[in-house]
């Protein structure tokens, strides 16, 4: 009998600690419940097929510490290779932190002005709860992408935020228009000069 019940809490703390494991390590309120949701199981796909650990910080502030020595609170526990989105609202910070292995596998600079910094509001009215996860589910995104590409794998959580060819094709399209409208405008000019 005290053999089973040995055996019973050990299968219970070693699937608590084998599922349990947060990638969204705080959040202060900034990001959405579903969002967050959607955060754990992209991270948790990625850690499972990469063994690339992808976290998340949200904070409301800094409480008196500096940013080095906060992210470093964070940062101390985790395990190599990782990549820690770092955000502190009333700071207006956002930081990419990465291992010497995991900065291998992606252009930190690109994430940063390509995914995140479009979508982030002009004023701090805006800075709502919706509108910062937006912008660090993008960024987040982006970046798991970024890995499963680098070690060749797909994930099935994740849409990409980088559809390329997408992208090309609506730039073709528009310029195609922008040329087409010159044409008629000239077109028009001409003949009223007539």
């Amino acid at each position: 009998m005290n053999y089973k019940l040995k055996i019973g809490f050990f299968a219970l703390f070693f699937s608590i600690s084998l599922y349990g494991k947060s990638y969204v390590l705080d959040n202060q309120n900034q990001i959405l419940d579903k969002t967050a949701d959607f955060i754990e199981v992209l991270a948790n796909e990625v850690y499972e097929k990469t063994g690339v650990g992808l976290y998340i910080v949200a904070l409301e502030d800094l409480e008196g510490m500096n940013l080095q020595e906060k992210e470093l609170l964070y940062k101390k526990d985790l395990k190599n290779p990782y990549i820690l989105l770092f955000f502190v609202k009333k700071e207006k910070k956002i930081d990419i932190i990465t291992t010497e292995d995991s900065a291998k596998m992606f252009d930190k600079k690109e994430v940063y002005w390509d995914y995140i910094v479009p979508l982030i509001p002009n004023s701090d009215k805006e800075l709502t709860q919706q509108n910062i996860s937006a912008f660090l589910l993008n960024g987040f995104m982006d970046i798991a992408d970024r890995i499963a590409q680098f070690h060749k794998v797909e994930l099935k959580h994740s849409f990409s935020t980088t559809n390329k060819g997408v992208e090309l094709t609506t730039k073709m399209i528009l310029y195609l228009m922008l040329f087409i409208l010159l044409i008629v405008f000239a077109f028009v000019s001409l003949r009223k000069s007539k």
